[in-house]
């Protein structure tokens, strides 16, 4: 065993956390060199964005548009689809940083050691929010190497809060498995729910206004909060940034109240 929870962890996550970053970043890296082509034909693109049924264009945002490399970007990556990764893995990752040890029946051999559980969750945590700070931090990197390469500049202040939302986003959903899953949950039901959950709120927040649902329930969902691809043209929104963090130590605070009381046995 490794000298350390956190060490344990993250060498147990190798493999996964090879190929998310390495995925990641070629993703990036191949969008981005599309833009050039995009950009050429910016006008038709955006009067066909404009044409598109009400509900398209609420999934897209209201910042979508290809005249710029951030609205590309924005369009093409920061709205949906490269959060919705980053949500699969830290989903997936915080289910199974308990849950799979205690299947797997590894996890009474940990706690046997003079650990105590709060040491035992919090390094799982960190190692949980070093594992999807490097594969964003992959992401980020493709995506300035595509700029390079395209020759395109971008803001890179507000890139990195951009990138720093999605990371809070992903970090509250995996962290919200992890506390399933330190109240009892088995892992399987933790990254249901955690998906569920994901899924259900993106449909409120985006859809919310064409279905006419209160404002009061689309701030319900956390991805009202997540600035993303609005991050690149107006920077990041602090009180935003706050209420996603502070929901991750909310998340954090029931993992270890749960794993603390939970009979495991041992």
């Amino acid at each position: 065993m490794l000298s350390s929870v956190f060490g344990k962890n993250l060498y147990d996550m190798r493999r996964g956390l090879i190929g998310w970053s390495i995925s990641i970043l070629l993703m990036n890296l191949w969008i981005v060199t599309f833009y050039p082509a995009i950009r050429d034909s910016a006008f038709a693109l955006d009067q066909y964005l404009q044409n598109l049924p009400p509900a398209f264009a609420a999934l897209l945002g209201e910042t979508a548009s290809f005249n710029t490399i951030e609205g590309f970007l924005t369009v093409e990556l920061f709205t949906f689809f490269w959060p919705a990764l980053t949500l699969a893995f830290a989903i997936g990752s915080g289910a199974g940083t308990i849950g799979g040890e205690e299947e797997s029946g590894t996890l009474d051999l940990l706690l046997s050691h003079p650990v105590p559980r709060w040491r035992v969750l919090l390094e799982k945590f960190a190692a949980l929010t070093v594992f999807s700070g490097i594969a964003i931090g992959a992401g980020l990197l493709g995506l300035i190497l595509g700029t390079l390469f395209v020759n395109e500049a971008i803001d890179l202040g507000k890139l990195g809060a951009a990138i720093l939302s999605i990371w809070l986003l992903t970090l509250l959903f995996g962290t919200l498995s992890l506390a399933l899953t330190g109240v009892g949950l088995h892992r399987g039901a933790a990254a249901g729910i955690g998906a569920g959950v994901a899924a259900l709120s993106f449909l409120i927040n985006t859809l919310g206004p064409l279905a006419d649902l209160p404002e009061s329930l689309r701030r319900v969902s956390p991805w009202y909060y997540y600035d993303g691809g609005v991050a690149l043209t107006e920077g990041l929104k602090l009180g935003n940034a706050a209420l996603l963090a502070g929901l991750v130590i909310v998340f954090l605070a029931v993992a270890l109240f749960g794993f603390q009381r939970r009979d495991l046995a041992v």
